[in-house]
């Protein structure tokens, strides 16, 4: 379950808006974020990864 990853504080868990909906990401560290799509099919969830993007300063 993707809930699991609510109280893990560390990863930043979020669900993008915008041209990105439907995609959540998770820090991994400073210096990578990990995009995936999430979806539950009879009793398991499924996490397809979308993109492992590297983070600018911005993010720091």
């Amino acid at each position: 379950m993707i809930e699991a990853l609510y109280p893990i504080h560390s990863l930043n868990y979020e669900v993008l808006k915008s041209d990105k909906m439907g995609i959540s990401s998770i820090r991994v560290n400073d210096k990578y974020r990990i995009e995936f799509t999430v979806s539950e099919q009879e009793s398991e969830t499924i996490v397809y990864i979308c993109n492992i993007l590297e983070l600018s300063n911005h993010y720091k």
